[in-house]
């Protein structure tokens, strides 16, 4: 039930706060938000290694920390350069600018609300916070499920990126899917287990005192 109140209560508020931007405003932040979160859906494993190598004492927090981020350095990035190439606010006749922003503010909405969802499940939360004993299908809530399909299904399309060892990107361990053994891709999460390691991460943190590797 909190899961939920949080998720209604996050949709409303962005959608009132957006909103009022309008439709030109909206539709950039839409297209910079949806590139920001996926950027920061499939690469924030690099930067999670790369503060692990920086200090390991935080180890169990570090998927999370990255993700947010990656989502923040690329989400500002885009804004500043679309906001420099967007020098002028286009203008649209009452309807269309009335129905325009509130689809897109809904949008907007809808999209956050998945992507904070999927990163919640790296959070230090209380395992009890989701509905254990369930099948793997049922893992999670409705938004991250739904947010890990779209980006494993983009990680095979828009946003696949080759197998090989590469300067962002180690060398690629994951088993494979049957359909994606031919599929010269890294496909995020090829075996649906995502939910699984974070649920059993959860409990592991939740079994110590301390979030510092070394503390009691």
């Amino acid at each position: 039930m909190m899961l939920i109140f949080i998720a209604i209560t996050m949709f409303i508020l962005i959608v009132a706060s957006t909103w009022w931007f309008g439709l030109w405003s909206n539709l950039i932040t839409l297209i910079n938000l949806f590139l920001a979160t996926m950027i920061a859906s499939t690469s924030f494993e690099p930067v999670s290694l790369w503060l692990l190598n920086l200090d390991s004492s935080y180890r169990l927090l570090y998927d999370f920390i990255a993700v947010w981020l990656v989502f923040l350095l690329a989400f500002v990035v885009l804004r500043g350069v679309t906001d420099v190439l967007s020098g002028y606010r286009l203008k649209f006749d009452p309807i269309t600018e009335l129905v325009g922003r509130s689809v897109l503010s809904i949008w907007i909405a809808g999209v956050f609300v998945c992507f904070s969802f999927f990163t919640l499940q790296m959070a230090p939360l209380k395992p009890n916070l989701y509905a254990e004993n369930v099948p793997k299908s049922e893992m999670g809530t409705i938004p991250d499920r739904l947010w890990l399909s779209f980006i494993q299904s983009r990680s095979r399309g828009a946003l696949a990126a080759s197998k090989e060892r590469s300067l962002l990107f180690a060398g690629y361990e994951l088993a494979n899917h049957p359909d994606d053994i031919e599929v010269d891709a890294r496909v995020f999460d090829p075996n649906a287990n995502f939910l699984l390691y974070y649920s059993s991460k959860r409990r592991t943190i939740a079994e110590r005192t301390v979030l510092r590797i070394g503390g009691k």
